[in-house]
């Protein structure tokens, strides 16, 4: 399940960003993954949600 990991590198970049333009809370996510990319939605929106628990995305909408 790469989702899982897609997840937590977009957690990094948010947090990242979060530093630099110092803003502590994230509520909306918006990707755009190609069709070749191999990504299964559901798992995409479950590892999300897990990933960002606790961080500054916590209840952020995908």
């Amino acid at each position: 399940m790469h989702e899982m990991s897609l997840c937590e590198g977009v957690l990094q970049v948010l947090q990242e960003h979060a530093g630099r333009q110092g803003f502590r809370r994230v509520k909306t996510v918006w990707l755009e993954i190609g069709s070749l990319a191999g990504v299964e939605i559901e798992a995409m929106r479950f590892g999300f949600d897990v990933v960002m628990k606790g961080s500054l995305a916590d209840g952020a909408r995908l």
